[in-house]
């Protein structure tokens, strides 16, 4: 495998993608490269995030953790706390991640419907991650069991926001955000740096990330377990190192990684592969872990 882009030349051939001029002219506006070298960027980008979604990839990611779960429900629930905890290095997310998951014990569903805010704040007095500590865990928490309480499974509340905004992809997360503060409520100033307003436009990483953890089902890594918004609706999860490739690629011109940028990448990704657009999300990992020079 090379380590970098490959050298200008025509797409080849392919039955399986035969992407038009009309394609690119919608998204040219956000890339900066011409349609034969974008083509000629797919068969790179592909290679690496097959080359990066496989089983070995679970053992030092978050996702391994919510795979030591059986139950769907106990799974949303470690998926979305993971999710949350996905901040830095990897090692150091998986190592807060089970220390949170450990109070909660082997049913953290169950635990959750079963225990309250007294319990949550003695469990927790003493967490530290990053930004994180006891106010932002027990807001989480408040929220999740306010929701489950409403909606019966997180699934369910996903499902419920997705049609409220007419399944348009690009209003779930200001809808999810609503209800998870809604239900969280009092929900502190200091908790919007990780569950934002809707107002602010802000790229949810973390939040997509979990979506993609929940829906997608064509590899060995995601879980699959979700089937109310297709994998083909999901959208990138953009973070500054998944910003920085991209625009070292010319797959993205905006400078702030913010929704639109969300939007505009997704969008670029699409056309390469309309069907599972964030598989790319893998590529970006693997160009990071292995420090290729773009």
């Amino acid at each position: 495998m090379t380590n970098t882009p490959p050298p200008f030349k025509a797409h080849e051939s392919n039955e399986a993608w035969t992407p038009s001029r009309a394609a690119f002219r919608e998204i040219s506006g956000y890339c900066a490269l011409s349609k034969p070298k974008l083509d000629a960027l797919k068969p790179w980008l592909d290679e690496h995030a097959a080359r990066f979604e496989e089983p070995r990839y679970i053992e030092n990611d978050p996702i391994g953790v919510v795979l030591g779960y059986d139950h769907p429900a106990d799974r949303e629930i470690v998926a979305f706390l993971a999710a949350m905890m996905a901040w830095g290095r990897r090692e150091i997310v998986i190592q807060k991640t089970l220390q949170l998951l450990e109070a909660l014990g082997p049913h953290p569903a169950e635990t959750l419907r079963h225990t309250n805010e007294e319990q949550w704040t003695q469990w927790f007095s003493s967490f530290r991650h990053r930004t994180f500590n006891v106010i932002d865990i027990v807001t989480f928490l408040r929220g999740l069991k306010g929701l489950l309480h409403k909606g019966g499974s997180f699934e369910d509340t996903w499902k419920e926001c997705f049609d409220a905004v007419g399944q348009n992809p690009v209003d779930l997360m200001s809808e999810f955000q609503r209800r998870f503060r809604a239900a969280a409520e009092p929900f502190p100033k200091r908790t919007s740096r990780h569950i934002s307003t809707p107002e602010s436009k802000t790229a949810s990483k973390r939040l997509w990330m979990f979506l993609r953890w929940m829906v997608r089902s064509s590899g060995p890594v995601d879980l699959g377990q979700w089937g109310f918004i297709s994998p083909s609706q999901l959208r990138i999860p953009l973070d500054v190192h998944v910003g920085r490739q991209s625009r070292r690629l010319g797959l993205l011109k905006r400078k702030a990684n913010d929704a639109l940028a969300v939007e505009q990448l997704t969008a670029v990704l699409r056309y390469l592969d309309p069907h599972d657009p964030v598989k790319y999300d893998y590529a970006f990992l693997g160009i990071g872990i292995e420090g290729e020079s773009l």
